[in-house]
Protein backbone atom coordinates (compact mmCIF):
# COMPACT_ATOMS: atom_id res chain seq x y z
CA UNK A 1 0.00 0.00 0.00
CA UNK A 2 1.38 3.15 -0.96
CA UNK A 3 0.48 5.10 2.51
CA UNK A 4 2.68 2.39 4.73
CA UNK A 5 5.65 2.48 1.82
CA UNK A 6 5.95 6.46 2.32
CA UNK A 7 5.32 6.00 5.72
CA UNK A 8 8.57 2.92 6.62
CA UNK A 9 10.86 5.35 3.99
CA UNK A 10 10.27 8.36 7.03
CA UNK A 11 11.12 5.58 9.79
CA UNK A 12 13.94 4.04 7.81
CA UNK A 13 15.47 7.32 6.97
CA UNK A 14 15.36 8.64 10.14
CA UNK A 15 16.84 5.17 12.21
CA UNK A 16 19.87 5.13 9.76
CA UNK A 17 20.28 8.59 10.04
CA UNK A 18 20.37 8.38 13.88
CA UNK A 19 22.46 5.67 14.29
CA UNK A 20 25.29 6.62 12.35
CA UNK A 21 25.24 9.88 14.21
CA UNK A 22 25.18 8.12 17.05
CA UNK A 23 28.84 6.42 15.35
CA UNK A 24 29.87 9.80 14.50
CA UNK A 25 28.77 12.09 17.51
CA UNK A 26 29.53 10.25 20.89
CA UNK A 27 28.06 12.52 23.28
CA UNK A 28 24.58 12.33 21.40
CA UNK A 29 24.94 8.50 21.48
CA UNK A 30 22.53 7.90 24.21
CA UNK A 31 19.89 9.97 22.51
CA UNK A 32 20.52 8.86 19.07
CA UNK A 33 20.26 5.40 20.04
CA UNK A 34 17.05 5.15 21.93
CA UNK A 35 15.39 7.55 18.93
CA UNK A 36 16.55 5.16 16.67
CA UNK A 37 14.93 2.15 18.77
CA UNK A 38 11.89 4.67 19.19
CA UNK A 39 11.36 4.52 15.71
CA UNK A 40 11.46 1.28 15.34
CA UNK A 41 8.19 1.10 18.11
CA UNK A 42 6.51 4.08 15.85
CA UNK A 43 7.04 2.47 12.36
CA UNK A 44 5.16 -0.66 13.92
CA UNK A 45 2.19 1.58 15.26
CA UNK A 46 2.28 2.82 11.71
CA UNK A 47 1.45 0.05 10.18
CA UNK A 48 -1.45 -1.08 12.21
CA UNK A 49 -3.19 2.17 11.57
CA UNK A 50 -6.54 2.43 9.54
CA UNK A 51 -4.96 5.25 7.34
CA UNK A 52 -7.47 6.08 5.14
CA UNK A 53 -10.28 5.66 7.12
CA UNK A 54 -8.81 8.29 9.64
CA UNK A 55 -7.92 10.17 6.97
CA UNK A 56 -11.66 10.35 5.86
CA UNK A 57 -12.49 11.23 9.84
CA UNK A 58 -9.78 13.39 10.84
CA UNK A 59 -9.37 15.55 6.86
CA UNK A 60 -9.90 19.47 7.88
CA UNK A 61 -11.74 21.69 5.78
CA UNK A 62 -10.64 24.62 6.78
CA UNK A 63 -7.38 25.52 8.66
CA UNK A 64 -4.61 22.57 9.12
CA UNK A 65 -5.38 19.51 6.85
CA UNK A 66 -5.23 17.16 9.20
CA UNK A 67 -7.73 17.42 12.93
CA UNK A 68 -6.16 15.01 15.06
CA UNK A 69 -8.48 15.88 17.87
CA UNK A 70 -11.44 14.02 15.36
CA UNK A 71 -9.44 10.71 15.87
CA UNK A 72 -12.07 7.62 17.58
CA UNK A 73 -10.35 7.78 21.16
CA UNK A 74 -11.33 4.33 21.91
CA UNK A 75 -9.15 2.65 18.73
CA UNK A 76 -6.59 5.50 19.71
CA UNK A 77 -6.49 3.38 23.41
CA UNK A 78 -5.40 0.17 22.16
CA UNK A 79 -2.97 0.92 20.02
CA UNK A 80 -1.48 3.33 23.06
CA UNK A 81 -1.33 -0.13 24.74
CA UNK A 82 0.48 -1.88 22.52
CA UNK A 83 3.11 1.06 22.06
CA UNK A 84 3.72 1.18 25.87
CA UNK A 85 4.25 -2.80 25.68
CA UNK A 86 6.90 -1.95 23.34
CA UNK A 87 8.84 0.67 24.75
CA UNK A 88 8.63 -1.20 28.36
CA UNK A 89 12.78 -1.81 28.17
CA UNK A 90 13.26 1.08 26.00
CA UNK A 91 15.42 4.04 26.81
CA UNK A 92 16.43 6.06 30.12
CA UNK A 93 14.98 4.55 34.00
CA UNK A 94 12.86 7.92 33.76
CA UNK A 95 11.37 6.71 30.27
CA UNK A 96 11.10 3.14 31.80
CA UNK A 97 9.48 4.39 34.68
CA UNK A 98 6.68 6.30 32.83
CA UNK A 99 5.64 3.37 30.95
CA UNK A 100 5.16 1.48 34.14
CA UNK A 101 3.24 4.28 35.42
CA UNK A 102 1.05 4.50 32.37
CA UNK A 103 0.36 0.68 31.94
CA UNK A 104 -0.90 0.56 35.42
CA UNK A 105 -3.06 3.84 34.95
CA UNK A 106 -6.76 3.04 34.37
CA UNK A 107 -8.65 3.17 30.97
CA UNK A 108 -10.44 6.73 31.94
CA UNK A 109 -6.70 8.09 32.90
CA UNK A 110 -5.56 6.73 29.93
CA UNK A 111 -8.23 8.02 27.31
CA UNK A 112 -7.90 11.73 29.16
CA UNK A 113 -4.17 11.85 28.39
CA UNK A 114 -4.69 10.63 24.62
CA UNK A 115 -7.99 13.49 24.61
CA UNK A 116 -5.51 16.09 25.81
CA UNK A 117 -2.44 14.79 23.49
CA UNK A 118 -4.72 15.04 20.39
CA UNK A 119 -6.14 18.07 21.17
CA UNK A 120 -2.65 20.25 21.36
CA UNK A 121 -0.09 20.08 19.13
CA UNK A 122 2.40 20.81 21.59
CA UNK A 123 2.34 18.01 23.83
CA UNK A 124 5.06 17.79 26.66
CA UNK A 125 4.73 14.07 27.90
CA UNK A 126 6.90 11.91 25.87
CA UNK A 127 4.96 8.95 25.35
CA UNK A 128 1.70 10.53 24.59
CA UNK A 129 3.94 13.16 22.42
CA UNK A 130 5.77 10.01 21.14
CA UNK A 131 2.68 7.74 20.18
CA UNK A 132 0.88 10.77 18.55
CA UNK A 133 3.83 12.42 16.45
CA UNK A 134 3.72 8.52 15.12
CA UNK A 135 0.04 8.62 14.26
CA UNK A 136 0.36 12.39 12.76
CA UNK A 137 3.76 11.72 10.64
CA UNK A 138 1.76 8.71 9.37
CA UNK A 139 -1.33 10.37 8.19
CA UNK A 140 1.02 13.50 6.58
CA UNK A 141 2.65 10.71 5.13
CA UNK A 142 0.10 10.31 2.63
CA UNK A 143 -0.62 14.04 1.96
CA UNK A 144 2.81 14.56 0.69
CA UNK A 145 1.28 16.50 -2.83
CA UNK A 146 -1.00 18.43 -0.56
CA UNK A 147 1.87 19.61 1.81
CA UNK A 148 4.89 20.14 -0.85
CA UNK A 149 7.49 22.86 1.17
CA UNK A 150 8.20 24.60 -1.98
CA UNK A 151 4.85 26.51 -2.37
CA UNK A 152 5.35 30.39 -1.75
CA UNK A 153 6.54 31.46 1.85
CA UNK A 154 3.84 32.68 4.34
CA UNK A 155 4.88 36.05 5.80
CA UNK A 156 3.33 35.42 9.29
CA UNK A 157 5.13 35.04 12.21
CA UNK A 158 5.05 31.54 14.66
CA UNK A 159 3.20 29.93 11.27
CA UNK A 160 1.44 26.49 12.80
CA UNK A 161 2.03 23.99 10.81
CA UNK A 162 -0.50 23.35 7.74
CA UNK A 163 -0.57 19.73 8.06
CA UNK A 164 -1.47 19.24 11.79
CA UNK A 165 -1.30 22.86 12.69
CA UNK A 166 1.60 21.54 15.31
CA UNK A 167 4.62 24.06 16.02
CA UNK A 168 8.28 23.96 14.11
CA UNK A 169 10.91 22.38 15.66
CA UNK A 170 13.96 22.81 13.08
CA UNK A 171 14.48 25.02 9.90
CA UNK A 172 15.82 24.15 6.53
CA UNK A 173 17.48 25.24 3.93
CA UNK A 174 17.23 24.07 0.30
CA UNK A 175 17.42 25.00 -3.04
CA UNK A 176 13.93 24.81 -5.29
CA UNK A 177 13.88 25.94 -9.32
CA UNK A 178 13.18 29.07 -9.00
CA UNK A 179 14.06 29.59 -5.71
CA UNK A 180 17.32 28.97 -4.21
CA UNK A 181 18.36 28.90 -0.77
CA UNK A 182 14.73 28.79 0.35
CA UNK A 183 13.73 28.34 3.97
CA UNK A 184 11.77 26.14 5.64
CA UNK A 185 9.50 24.83 8.83
CA UNK A 186 9.97 21.25 9.63
CA UNK A 187 6.74 20.54 11.96
CA UNK A 188 7.96 18.85 15.22
CA UNK A 189 4.59 16.56 15.33
CA UNK A 190 4.33 15.54 11.38
CA UNK A 191 7.35 16.34 10.00
CA UNK A 192 5.57 18.31 7.02
CA UNK A 193 7.40 21.43 6.18
CA UNK A 194 6.66 25.10 5.24
CA UNK A 195 8.29 27.74 3.42
CA UNK A 196 8.90 30.97 5.18
CA UNK A 197 11.26 33.80 3.99
CA UNK A 198 15.06 33.74 4.56
CA UNK A 199 14.74 36.85 6.87
CA UNK A 200 12.00 36.73 9.05
CA UNK A 201 11.96 35.61 12.53
CA UNK A 202 9.38 32.55 12.99
CA UNK A 203 8.20 33.28 16.04
CA UNK A 204 8.39 37.16 16.03
CA UNK A 205 7.86 38.42 12.82
CA UNK A 206 11.32 40.44 13.25
CA UNK A 207 12.86 41.21 9.46
CA UNK A 208 15.87 43.80 10.38
CA UNK A 209 19.15 41.85 9.52
CA UNK A 210 20.57 43.29 12.17
CA UNK A 211 18.57 41.44 14.59
CA UNK A 212 18.55 38.18 13.12
CA UNK A 213 21.91 36.21 13.44
CA UNK A 214 23.07 33.10 12.30
CA UNK A 215 26.08 31.17 14.23
CA UNK A 216 27.50 28.10 13.36
CA UNK A 217 30.15 25.37 14.70
CA UNK A 218 32.91 23.77 13.00
CA UNK A 219 31.99 20.47 14.13
CA UNK A 220 28.51 20.50 12.17
CA UNK A 221 28.86 23.52 9.90
CA UNK A 222 25.17 22.21 8.07
CA UNK A 223 23.31 23.57 11.44
CA UNK A 224 23.29 26.41 12.38
CA UNK A 225 21.53 28.17 15.19
CA UNK A 226 19.09 31.44 13.88
CA UNK A 227 19.05 34.05 16.95
CA UNK A 228 16.54 36.69 16.98
CA UNK A 229 17.95 39.60 19.29
CA UNK A 230 14.03 40.81 19.20
CA UNK A 231 12.64 38.02 21.06
CA UNK A 232 15.48 36.26 22.46
CA UNK A 233 14.69 33.09 21.05
CA UNK A 234 16.22 30.36 18.42
CA UNK A 235 15.54 27.63 15.83
CA UNK A 236 17.87 25.32 14.38
CA UNK A 237 18.87 25.43 11.13
CA UNK A 238 19.69 22.77 8.73
CA UNK A 239 21.61 23.45 5.18
CA UNK A 240 20.66 20.43 3.10
CA UNK A 241 22.58 21.94 0.01
CA UNK A 242 25.81 21.06 2.22
CA UNK A 243 24.77 17.52 3.51
CA UNK A 244 21.99 16.44 1.07
CA UNK A 245 22.24 13.31 3.65
CA UNK A 246 20.58 15.42 6.77
CA UNK A 247 17.72 14.10 7.97
CA UNK A 248 16.61 17.44 9.82
CA UNK A 249 14.90 15.83 13.00
CA UNK A 250 17.78 14.07 13.44
CA UNK A 251 20.06 16.27 13.13
CA UNK A 252 17.94 18.77 15.46
CA UNK A 253 18.32 15.84 18.27
CA UNK A 254 22.18 15.23 17.36
CA UNK A 255 23.18 18.65 18.06
CA UNK A 256 22.87 19.52 21.96
CA UNK A 257 25.66 21.34 21.72
CA UNK A 258 24.35 23.96 20.23
CA UNK A 259 21.78 23.80 22.46
CA UNK A 260 24.11 24.34 25.62
CA UNK A 261 25.61 27.55 23.55
CA UNK A 262 22.27 28.90 23.24
CA UNK A 263 21.43 28.44 26.74
CA UNK A 264 24.16 29.99 27.66
CA UNK A 265 23.76 33.25 25.78
CA UNK A 266 20.57 33.27 27.41
CA UNK A 267 18.60 32.63 24.30
CA UNK A 268 14.79 30.28 24.72
CA UNK A 269 14.38 27.59 22.34
CA UNK A 270 11.09 27.87 19.90
CA UNK A 271 9.89 24.98 20.68
CA UNK A 272 11.63 21.29 22.35
CA UNK A 273 11.97 17.94 20.47
CA UNK A 274 10.55 14.79 21.37
CA UNK A 275 13.00 14.25 24.59
CA UNK A 276 12.31 17.71 25.58
CA UNK A 277 15.54 18.93 24.72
Amino acid sequence: MITTSRSSAVWAARRARALRLAAEIPHAAEVLTTYATLTEVQERLAAELPVERWLGVARGTAGPLLRLDRLPLEELLPLFTRYLERMKDVGTDVMKEQVKRLSAATSDERRTLLADAVSTTEVAAFHARAFVEAIATTLAATLAADLRPDVEPSPAAAPRCRGCGGPPIVATLRDHAGALGARALMCGLCGSEQRIPRLTCAHCGETDSERLRAHTAESVPHVRVDECRSCRRYLKCVDLRRRGDAVPLVEELATLELDLWASEQGLTKFHTNVFGL
